[in-house]
Parts: structure tokens; C-alpha cells; sequence
């Protein structure tokens, strides 16, 4: 079978190599291929468009859709930026509507897309790349802590860069877009902040497995796969009680109130004075996470296109 694969980037594609009886072209459709596969909802207009061209069923993945964007948001000025959210979901929308078949990242996105905008879809869970992290050794550990995102509004940064500060501890921030706002935002409060931009993967899971605990006060997620990269690496994690964490982990982690930096410095202390807790919280979870592999994610794949 020959699949139009349209994907953001090449992380997302390596599960082909992990599936038998297939062939995947690589952005890009001919009138020969037999399924478009679009793996991020970023592509689906390059998807649709080959769809509508060569006539072909079109299956799309999505991670999340943003439809709650207004409860991010802290001053009109936020609103204003983000306002394009609006027609980008709305158009969203109107393409999934347009797929033969839907896949969605979670439970809590298969419920949205259910519940907000009557689409159904097929769910199942994502990967992390255990092999790749694999490659890099064992660190000694630092005494910072880290949290690796996209520099956007709903990850809330400004509060890992606040709670740090309080506590006199060094952060790490890793991710991707602008960070200015941030650099500035750090420097007022003195915090010993490195911030870090697009940073080469290796560097990065060396600083992951370096950190004392990992943190992810994000207001908005649509699986998240940073935590569980962090736990595979035996380091514990702080998240903001999301309803889609509390689905992929239970009771398992730690969790603090969301946009409540007493409560999250608070439970970020208890959880680096415990080491008890630490090893508790990585050892519940390796079983959990053992399921998060590319090979097993690309059995479900395979059983959710046919």
C-alpha cells in the first residue's frame, strides 16, 4: 500500500520504517498512492488539497484543538493575539469534517472533537523515541530543574521562571518560537534563568537527564510528551492538573492548581526533598510508559487506518 504521508517534521515519521506491507512518499501525493495520511492537523490544508486533486481517502491526526483558547488568555492584549485562533479552528473544523477518517492523541481530544464539533475519531496514544534516548548515557545529576515546551502562552513558562525564582533554584527552559517576553520577565525577578532556543535534540535530552525534576505548568495539552520522555529517564515530574495528564498517569505524578504558584511551590518542594517519592513516581510509571514505544504505536496505527 502506498501512502501520501504529510507531516510537520521528521519525528513524526519514524514510525514508518516500523511497518511491514507499506510505502510512504514523503509530503507530497501521486495518483498512484492509495491513502493520505496527514499526521498533524499544521498539514491538513496540503492534505485536502491532494485529496480533492487525485480523489484519495484522507485520514488525519489530531493532537488537540484549541477550542477553550480564551482561558489562556490574562489581558485584552493576549486576546488580540490570538484572535486568528477563531478562523484557524473554524476552518480546522470544516476539513476534519471533510476526512474519511479521524485519529485522535487522546481521550480528552477525542471527547472535544466529539462533544464541541460532533467529529468522531479513532484514539490512540503517540510515541516517544526510547531508542534515541537511549544513546545518551546516564548523566550526573545538576540541581536544576527543567521544562521543555514551546515558548507559547498556554505552556506557562512565567510560571516555572516564578516559582524558581522563589525557591532560589536554577531553571532550564528549552523549546522553540520567541522567548523574549520571558528573558525579560526572568531578568525583573533576578531568577538564574538559561533559556534555551530550537536546541539540537542530543543537548537536549542531556539537560533532561541531567535535572532534578522536570516541570510542566501548561494550561492546555493535548497528550504532552515531555513528562513521559522525563519518567523514561528516571526524572520525576511537577504537572499542572490537567484532565488529559490525569488520563495518561492517574495518581501516579505529582500535580499543583492550575495558575497557582503558592501551590505549585509548594508541591515542588515536597517532590524534591522526597527522594522516596521520586523513585515511587518513576517506578509506577515505567509499565505505562513501556507502551509508549515507536513499534507499538505503529501496531495501533496500522489496526486504526485499515
Amino acid at each position: 500500500m502506498l501512502i501520501a504521508h504529510f507531516s510537520p517534521n521528521l519525528f513524526m515519521a519514524k514510525f514508518e520504517e516500523h511497518v511491514d506491507g507499506y510505502e510512504f512518499l514523503s509530503n507530497r501525493c501521486t495518483k498512484e498512492v492509495d491513502i493520505i495520511y496527514c499526521g498533524s492537523v499544521s498539514e491538513l490544508d496540503k492534505a485536502m488539497i491532494a485529496k480533492e486533486e487525485f480523489n484519495k481517502p484522507l485520514i488525519c491526526w489530531v493532537w488537540d484543538l484549541p477550542y477553550c483558547w480564551r482561558e489562556w488568555t490574562r489581558n485584552n492584549k493576549d486576546i488580540r493575539a490570538h484572535r486568528w485562533r477563531d478562523k484557524y479552528i473554524k476552518e480546522v473544523v470544516s476539513n476534519l469534517h471533510k476526512c474519511n477518517k479521524v485519529i485522535s492523541a487522546s481521550k480528552y481530544t477525542q471527547r472535544v472533537l466529539r462533544e464541541k464539533y460532533n467529529i468522531e475519531s479513532k484514539q490512540i496514544y503517540f510515541y516517544i523515541d526510547t531508542e534515541e534516548i537511549d544513546q545518551i548515557p546516564t548523566q550526573d545529576k545538576a540541581d536544576h530543574i527543567i521544562q521543555i515546551s514551546r515558548f507559547a502562552l498556554n505552556k506557562r513558562f512565567e510560571l516555572s521562571i516564578q516559582v524558581a525564582g522563589s525557591l532560589n533554584r536554577k531553571l532550564i527552559c528549552v523549546g522553540t518560537g520567541s522567548y523574549e517576553h520571558l528573558q525579560r520577565w526572568a531578568n525583573s525577578m533576578s531568577s538564574n534563568i538559561d533559556f534555551y532556543q530550537n536546541l539540537e535534540r542530543k543537548r537536549t535530552l542531556i539537560l533532561l537527564k541531567q535535572a532534578k525534576a522536570l516541570v510542566s505548568p501548561s494550561v492546555f495539552e493535548g497528550w504532552g510528551i515531555t513528562p513521559i520522555e522525563a519518567l523514561y529517564c528516571g526524572i520525576p515530574v511537577l504537572l499542572n492538573d490537567l484532565d488529559v495528564f490525569r488520563e495518561v498517569y492517574g495518581d501516579a505524578v505529582s500535580y499543583h492548581k492550575p495558575d497557582d504558584p503558592d501551590d505549585m511551590r509548594e508541591k515542588l518542594c515536597y517532590l524534591l526533598a522526597d527522594k522516596q517519592l521520586q523513585r515511587k513516581m518513576v517506578e509506577d510509571c515505567q509499565p505505562l510508559i513501556s507502551d509508549f514505544t515507536i513499534a507499538k504505536f505503529a501496531k495501533r496505527w496500522e489496526k486504526a487506518i485499515k
